[in-house]
């Protein structure tokens, strides 16, 4: 987020702008909520390789 202030504003104002932009909740998608939940079983590398070999 962008918050556009004049060169000359104050410290109190910058300080102002900042609390304001803290408070503002930003919507999206939160991907830690689901890091870690999906169970494969599989070694990553391993996969990796054989899907690479299928080109091959």
């Amino acid at each position: 987020m962008i918050i556009k202030m004049p060169t000359n504003a104050s410290r109190a104002k910058v300080d102002k702008a900042l609390k304001n932009l803290v408070k503002k909740k930003v919507k999206g998608f939160k991907a830690g909520k689901y890091f870690g939940q999906l169970v494969r079983g599989l070694d990553g590398v391993t996969y990796q390789r054989s899907v690479r070999n299928e080109w091959s």
